[in-house]
């Protein structure tokens, strides 16, 4: 199964000509590879990189503003997994680190 999951990604990428379907497919490869035990999923019927795009569009819209919208690349890759029946955990987000700042004066500084 592993090998055909494979294939099937390379194949769709070698017939597309554009770089994203190239990079999306360069992480579904490494992944599967890495996941053997999910190979099926990347061979399942009606699945393609082409419509995990199309998962990611409708997710887009919803954050649309005005004519834009902006996906990071690690939600596009989360959403491009679920949409191959694939669940990860979100990764928490790295608490923002403040500068420590230290004030001190006295009134008798600004006489």
């Amino acid at each position: 199964m592993l090998q055909q999951a494979l294939k099937r990604i390379q194949a769709e990428v070698n017939d597309s000509k554009k770089k994203e379907l190239a990079f999306v497919g360069g992480q579904l490869m490494k992944y599967v590879r890495e996941n053997p035990d999910k190979a099926a999923l990347f061979t399942a019927e009606g699945k393609s990189i082409k419509g995990s795009f199309e998962a990611m569009r409708k997710a887009a819209e919803k954050v649309k503003v005005g004519n834009m919208a902006v996906l990071d690349p690690d939600e596009g890759m989360a959403i491009v997994m679920e949409y191959y029946g694939i669940k990860q955990d979100k990764p928490e987000p790295e608490p923002e680190q403040k500068p420590e700042v230290s004030f001190d004066i006295s009134l008798d500084d600004l006489l």
